[in-house]
């Protein structure tokens, strides 16, 4: 082929190109557009509806229809799904706001990662666009969403996959609650029953009512007679002996199972609450937990309150059988002083002792960030105890403070053999009637939403007033909303640009009152933090919220304390210190004369004055 035929040929293969390419933009482009924008928005509206079914129908329903959350999101009262322009706009804009800040003072958290939640940017376009899909109308004027329908189908997936565990007393459990197994062990292997034991030991675990023994080999430098009972069912299985239970054991290298029986052999998930009666060995002891009254232990123990009290005099002094008792073990002091440690400052000693830095300091006439030398002696404020702290021993407590071992075990009601751990452990009478805790069928609905002990029953085949044993799993109802959220309600801090109250907006405006200097000066003033306000009070009289002004003097200490939210301490625009989360208090000395404003960055409508003089 000559130059000039292939020349003639390459140009018309380019015009045939050119012409296909022309083709293509002028009859399949018009065609293909539409369909990828439908693809594109159809996979938004999937991913929606599945996000929603993930994290938002446990407060609005599988349908969002309403739940603990209000009936907003599916109905002609919002009409989210309305497509006029201006109206989709808005409302697109109302719930990507929603969703990304929460709503203040309510159960709706913050969803955007950047705000502290779990969701991005654009998972949260997914849900917007799910949210704001049309209802389609049938011929028979019946309202219905493939999307609506899709993430409900979603719903009960997830509901299929989730097991609904009756929760409560095990073997195990009550052995470790109870001090069963570790000292055994300890004492079997004569050696001590604290601290840790060194990798490679090899721990002889002793026969049990004829069973063999073996020998256990420490593979990790943390093991400890606690853990060691635990994973090898030692302590559970010397409860099981004890009490005639059936149940299979075996262990290989290491490895133990234990699997519970019936009288005939057969499995059994666990033990059956509140039909179940347990007898203890002799010397049980019992580690208190949350909420634990000398009434509540007295009663599921089968025991008096009085016999409790005797044995625990020192721990309990000072509460009534009703009370809580503190889980922390706090230590009373024969002499109330600290000798100061290599490392320690006056903040960790006021901590360790459970007392303000500013108290710690005015015992001691020091400034709170005044540094403390190794070896000096320390007053501690009239209320101090000593919160023990892992690994502490009466020897090392009494050194800490300049006493005895047996003083220090005396003023406690106890001596220096007893052991000494940061938890709060009874001596126990002889029990031989403890009733075996565990979560009815209404207890295990409550765990949920939309789900009750009838509806429960109904999908498991059994009866609604059924006693199930400990660890028996069910499955949920399909109607079903997902795991019961917490009580925990949206401070507002996330987007405090939309959080701020009318009385912020005056501020932000210059309409606030002028402040007036008081006449006289107080001393003694107190700073609370509610939801919204700084309420002052001083010398005993609470002021007006966000109104608060006091005269002080030089050297005038005031608490700060957060009632209610997260807030910061601004003084004339300078944060102190560390933010102040609910329940926290500080403390701050005014040793300079001055006028100060007080501020949260959080919620520019909190404030206060004080005159320092």
């Amino acid at each position: 082929m000559n130059t000039q035929k292939q020349i003639v040929l390459m140009v018309a293969l380019m015009f045939l190109l050119v012409g296909g390419c022309a083709a293509y933009t002028a009859i399949e482009l018009p065609v293909r557009a539409p369909d990828q924008a439908d693809w594109t928005r159809d996979q938004s509206l999937e991913r929606g509806a599945l996000l929603f079914a993930n994290n938002c129908r446990t407060c609005h329903g599988n349908r969002g229809d309403g739940s603990i959350g209000p009936q907003l999101l599916n109905n002609e009262t919002t009409q989210f799904q309305d497509q006029d322009p201006l109206k989709l706009a808005a409302n697109r804009t109302l719930l990507r706001r929603t969703l990304s800040c929460g709503r203040a003072g309510t159960l709706m958290p913050a969803w955007l990662t950047a705000n502290g939640g779990s969701l991005n940017a654009i998972q949260i376009e997914h849900i917007v666009d799910f949210l704001t899909s049309p209802i389609v109308i049938t011929p028979e004027g019946d309202e219905t969403s493939d999307w609506w329908d899709e993430a409900e189908e979603f719903a009960h997936n997830l509901n299929g996959e989730v097991a609904v565990l009756i929760g409560g007393d095990t073997l195990v459990a009550l052995a470790k609650s109870h001090g069963i197994g570790p000292k055994i062990l300890a004492d079997y292997n004569q050696l001590p029953v604290d601290g840790f034991i060194k990798k490679g030991t090899e721990v002889k675990i002793p026969a049990i009512n004829g069973k063999d023994g073996y020998i256990y080999t420490v593979y990790k430098d943390n093991e400890t007679f606690t853990k060691i009972s635990e994973s090898q069912f030692f302590g559970a299985r010397i409860l099981a002996e004890l009490n005639s239970i059936s149940y299979a054991f075996s262990e290989k290298r290491g490895t133990a199972t234990m699997q519970l029986k019936t009288a005939s052999g057969v499995d059994v998930a666990g033990l059956f609450p509140g039909v179940t009666r347990l007898g203890f060995p002799t010397g049980s002891t019992y580690t208190v937990q949350a909420g634990d009254t000398v009434d509540s232990i007295a009663e599921t123990h089968g025991l008096s309150t009085a016999s409790i009290v005797d044995l625990n005099k020192g721990i309990l002094a000072g509460l009534e059988t009703s009370d809580d008792i503190p889980t922390e073990r706090t230590l009373a002091l024969p002499k109330q002083i600290a000798i100061v440690q290599a490392g320690q400052t006056l903040g960790t000693i006021a901590q360790l002792h459970g007392v303000l830095l500013g108290d710690l300091a005015a015992a001691n006439a020091l400034s709170e960030d005044a540094i403390v030398a190794p070896g000096a002696q320390l007053t501690l404020p009239a209320d101090a105890n000593y919160v023990v702290q892992p690994g502490d021993t009466w020897a090392l407590v009494a050194t800490l403070h300049g006493t005895t071992s047996a003083d220090l075990a005396g003023k406690n009601g106890q001596t220096p053999g007893d052991a000494l751990s940061p938890e709060v452990i009874l001596r126990m009478p002889d029990i031989t009637a403890y009733v075996v805790q565990g979560d009815s069928l209404a207890d295990a609905a409550q765990a949920f939403v939309n789900v009750t002990a009838a509806s429960l029953a109904e999908k498991n085949g059994v009866e609604e007033n059924s006693v199930l044993a400990v660890g028996t799993s069910l499955h949920l109802p399909e109607t079903a909303y997902g795991s019961a959220p917490g009580d925990a309600k949206n401070t507002g801090t996330a987007c405090v640009q939309y959080a701020v109250s009318a009385s912020g907006f005056d501020k932000v405006l210059g309409n606030v009152a002028e402040v007036t200097k008081p006449p006289t000066a107080s001393t003694e003033v107190k700073v609370e933090a509610h939801a919204n306000d700084w309420t002052v009070t001083a010398d005993g009289t609470a002021q007006a919220p966000n109104k608060g002004v006091a005269l002080i003097a030089k050297g005038t200490q005031v608490v700060f304390s957060s009632i209610v939210g997260l807030h910061n301490i601004k003084l004339n625009g300078t944060v102190e210190g560390a933010d102040l989360k609910e329940g926290d208090k500080r403390t701050l000395t005014f040793n300079d004369p001055g006028e100060f404003l007080i501020e949260c960055s959080y919620h520019p409508d909190m404030w206060a004055t004080f005159y320092v003089e």
